[in-house]
């Protein structure tokens, strides 16, 4: 035996432990909100191609896709995004659309420094919708193939602890919260319209004869207005975008209920195509389903009144929020055609309209439809027309007699 076998201690002070570690999930779980989210498209049970297309990405990563890195991250100091896009044209030109679309949101929102505040998030939001309109509107213009082509667009984005909106069409945005769901973004289309003047109530609607006109698409016209709305986030809540294919064959409590039934945001994706289709499947069908939680306050009671509240942007008139002129130059080409949802395209009624919902072109064929060509141009430019064409019968006649 050897003296190091003897281990006892002459000190009385009592042996040092080792700090104590924070539990492993305390280290592992960084501080920001998390999402869990999911994205899924299908063709539905009546058309032969997909002309909708959808885009998940991480800013801060650099990173777009549904891949397992990005169905749960932490949104960084750039934002996230979560955009549903519905094309529409016929053939593979609505595809062609939607896909333009979300590559040049994509694209503009990934560019520059990250953000500097919330106002610049959103007017980059309106600026990247507006370039992917006008890039759209001239590729139909220079494309005969895709002549009319167009798509909707409603881009919902994460910056700090509030979504925002950029909406453009009638796909949609909703949250839920609390077992309520309640639309976060305003449908841009005759039957809104005429629900908002009180010409016509919900029940009404569902049954309307013009319920698939919108008034306004990505690609229909050289410029759009893009309506910009936001929600600040609390702990648990939800966000669902989709297209028509999915708002227009379920209900709100149909898809209250998928969301509230299953955590997994895959499952619930999946569940919400098939009940789309099992209701008929007429259009394509896309959703995305994002889940909150992490550094977010909690819902209170004042949390449960929510809906739809538009951003302003503070330097830019309210009419033109979000806009913002192309870069591109414009084709010498006649402007694409109506072919839009198998329905038209309206340009967006002028606020100081006599009536703010009617379609430009209409089936009645009134009065106030009829204009007489050149009934707005000035009284001297019509007397100096005249005065000219006298001159030259006269001389016409002068010639003739000798």
């Amino acid at each position: 035996m050897t003296d190091s076998a003897d281990t006892s201690r002459t000190d009385e002070s009592p042996p040092e432990s080792p700090p104590e570690s924070p539990p492993a999930a305390e280290i592992a779980a960084p501080k920001g909100v998390r999402v869990r989210i999911f994205g899924r498209t299908d063709v539905g049970m009546v058309r032969e191609h997909n002309e909708d297309n959808f885009l998940i990405a991480d800013f801060s990563q650099n990173l777009r896709s549904v891949k397992p890195e990005i169905r749960e991250h932490i949104v960084g100091n750039r934002g996230s995004i979560f955009a549903v896009c519905d094309g529409m044209g016929g053939a593979a030109a609505g595809e062609v659309a939607s896909q333009m679309a979300v590559d040049t949101i994509y694209e503009l929102m990934q560019q520059g420094e990250p953000p500097t505040s919330k106002d610049d998030f959103v007017r980059r939001i309106g600026e990247a919708v507006s370039e992917a309109g006008a890039r759209i509107y001239l590729a139909a213009k220079t494309n005969r193939l895709q002549r009319g082509m167009g798509t909707t667009s409603t881009v919902a984005t994460v910056y700090e602890k509030t979504l925002f909106f950029g909406q453009v069409g009638d796909s949609r945005s909703y949250l839920i919260r609390g077992g309520k769901i309640k639309q976060l973004t305003k449908d841009q289309s005759l039957v809104a319209k005429l629900i908002e003047a009180g010409q016509l109530t919900e029940a009404e609607a569902e049954t309307y004869e013009h319920g698939h006109i919108i008034l306004q698409a990505l690609g229909t016209s050289d410029s759009v207005q893009v309506d910009l709305s936001f929600m600040d986030l609390r702990k648990n809540d939800t966000l669902l975008v989709c297209s028509d294919g999915l708002s227009g064959l379920i209900t709100s409590a149909q898809m209250l209920e998928c969301v509230e039934s299953s955590t997994d945001p895959t499952e619930c994706c999946k569940r919400l195509t098939d009940l789309a289709n099992a209701q008929g499947g007429h259009d394509n069908i896309t959703v995305i389903i994002a889940k909150f939680d992490g550094d977010l306050p909690d819902c209170s009671e004042e949390d449960l009144i929510f809906g739809y509240q538009p951003w302003i942007l503070p330097d830019l008139p309210a009419d033109s929020t979000g806009h913002s002129p192309s870069k591109l130059k414009s084709a010498d080409a006649p402007p694409p055609g109506k072919d839009v949802k198998n329905a038209v395209s309206i340009r967006p009624p002028m606020a100081a309209g006599p009536d703010p919902v009617r379609p430009h072109a209409t089936s009645g064929g009134g009065d106030d439809d009829i204009r007489v060509p050149m009934s707005e141009t000035p009284r001297y430019v019509v007397g100096v027309f005249l005065l000219a064409l006298a001159v030259g019968l006269i001389a016409a006649a002068v010639y003739l007699a000798r």
